[in-house]
């Protein structure tokens, strides 16, 4: 088995710590790993990506060739498609849609988000949004580990006991904000596979995910199937980028007539 891994944001959204949590449980879980890492300013506006390579068998290198990672997780839209290059052709992108303006000539958001929505296989999630409804802005990134742990070869258990072994000094409500965080998005990105699962099209599971305000636990079944019938009509393109468009908080259950 092997598995390589990009995770990419800005200094100060966390993505190093993403890839600690990973670490530690790669090592629990008995497999290896090694990862190299590039670091941007401390301060916000640096790019600062991690390459994370696992395996069953001892790993060689730390670098990534290009056209063979498994996965893009990103905290950062536009950083996300810096990394698209070194993607297989069955990899997945995980990415939040919150935009880091950090250099002058940052593209227009809707041209980015065009771009990123085109990808096969992509996760889109606000995680500014989720963040705060987890319980604090600051686990941002923990919503997009969420949101990557389906398509990680561990156990999401696994995952989350790092995390509380990691916060467990910052207290009980930092610890329980990073786990609400984590079940947040891995509930969207479950959710997001089961639309693809019904035939639902990438673009608009892009659109609609981004926008829906998840729980901390899976969406029932039956909001599932409701969704997937209502975005298999023939307006659904359109709905899709209506919702997008208003940039609403939109209940799991809120299933537009």
């Amino acid at each position: 088995m092997n598995y390589d891994l990009v995770v990419c944001g800005v200094g100060g959204q966390g993505v190093l710590t993403i890839a600690a949590v990973i670490d530690r449980a790669i090592h629990e879980a008995g497999l290896y790993l090694k990862q190299s890492e590039v670091h941007g300013m401390a301060q916000r506006g640096g790019a600062v990506s991690a390459f994370v390579r696992i395996s069953d068998q001892p790993v060689a290198s730390d670098l990534i060739a290009e056209g063979t990672a498994s996965m893009v997780l990103s905290v950062e839209p536009m950083e996300a498609l810096r990394y698209t290059n070194l993607l297989r052709p069955d990899g997945c992108i995980v990415s939040d849609i919150t935009p880091m303006e950090n250099v002058a000539v940052y593209p227009k958001h809707d041209a980015l988000y065009q771009v990123l929505f085109s990808a096969p296989r992509v996760v889109a999630i606000n995680g500014t949004r989720l963040a705060l409804k987890a319980g604090s802005i600051k686990v941002q990134n923990v919503v997009v580990l969420g949101a990557a742990a389906s398509f990680l070869p561990l156990p999401p258990e696994l995952l989350e006991a790092q995390l509380a072994l990691l916060f467990a000094p910052k207290g009980e409500r930092i610890v329980k904000a990073n786990l609400n965080a984590f079940r947040i998005g891995d509930a969207a990105s479950r959710f997001s596979a089961a639309l693809s699962a019904a035939g639902v099209a990438p673009q608009v599971i892009a659109r609609v995910v981004s926008q829906i305000a998840f729980e901390p636990q899976p969406v029932p079944v039956s909001s599932v199937a409701a969704w997937s019938q209502r975005l298999l009509c023939e307006d659904a393109p359109t709905l899709a980028q209506s919702l997008f468009d208003a940039d609403k908080a939109i209940a799991p259950d809120a299933v537009p007539a």
